[in-house]
């Protein structure tokens, strides 16, 4: 398969596995890659995503897009329809917190892929490149949408229009990674991913749904959604053994509560 798929624990580790392209997707690599977070959903408590050798992935695979260049008539839009906005949905709406492990280049869609995750940890060797400009085409893959929510509006113009390399450690002092790794940074993202896993998945995902929600709604429309999802969570036996643990003085115990 163009990814591959394992366990470390409670954590998936998910790998875009075409080190010969840079890790660049095509139809059958988006289709893997969401049958593997589908999976995490069903027996992780936690996803690391990550690239095989020197990239995380360097976006769209244009030699799968050859014959539509041959002819002068590619269809850019149906690539984003059919190949890049399902995984991006696929990442927003996991069902366990996603850490993307940056190992090397994320450009392009590889760079929107990237900032769907929840969380990054980028290697210091590491860099983002929104390099659609470079190639006379807009950004895509939920980068016009995530890039200036991390970063601020006009840091996002400048990244946009330059294409330029934004190192590892300028994307953790601007926000586009959270941490960044002189060792394996995939180590370093199970880590984290372990964690997490000992933490109360379905409230991390309920906080990564309102938080998306927040960031394009009025606030009357943000305090009913939260008010709706904080009374599901208030019933969730996650947040019964939260309160128990606390008034026992003592560290709660979320795994095998349904999260």
């Amino acid at each position: 398969m163009a990814t591959t798929y394992r366990l470390d624990g409670d954590v998936a580790v998910v790998t875009i596995d075409r080190p010969d392209k840079f890790n660049a997707v095509d139809p059958a690599t988006s289709r893997s890659l969401i049958s593997h977070v589908e999976q995490a959903g069903d027996e992780a408590r936690a996803l690391v995503l990550t690239g095989e050798g020197r990239a995380f992935s360097s976006g769209v695979d244009l030699l799968s897009l050859k014959e539509e260049y041959d002819r002068g008539e590619p269809d850019l839009a149906a690539t984003i329809r059919d190949v890049f906005n399902p995984i991006i949905e696929a990442l927003h709406g996991a069902r366990v917190p996603t850490i993307g492990a940056i190992n090397g280049a994320a450009a392009g869609a590889g760079m929107g892929i990237a900032l769907a995750c929840d969380l990054r940890v980028v290697h210091a060797d590491a860099y983002f490149m929104s390099a659609f400009i470079n190639v006379a085409v807009i950004p895509d893959s939920g980068t016009p949408w995530s890039l200036p929510r991390l970063v601020g509006l006009s840091r996002a113009m400048e990244i946009a229009y330059s294409g330029r390399r934004v190192p590892a450690d300028e994307a953790v002092e601007i926000g586009l990674a959270h941490r960044s790794s002189e060792r394996n940074v995939v180590d370093d993202a199970i880590a984290w991913g372990a964690e997490l896993a000992d933490g109360p998945t379905a409230a991390y995902v309920a906080t990564r749904q309102l938080l998306d929600f927040g960031s394009s709604h009025a606030l009357p429309e943000v305090l009913a959604e939260e008010m709706r999802l904080q009374g599901e969570m208030g019933l969730r036996p996650e947040h019964l053994e939260a309160v128990t643990a606390f008034l026992e003085k003592r560290k709660p115990r979320f795994r095998g509560l349904g999260s």
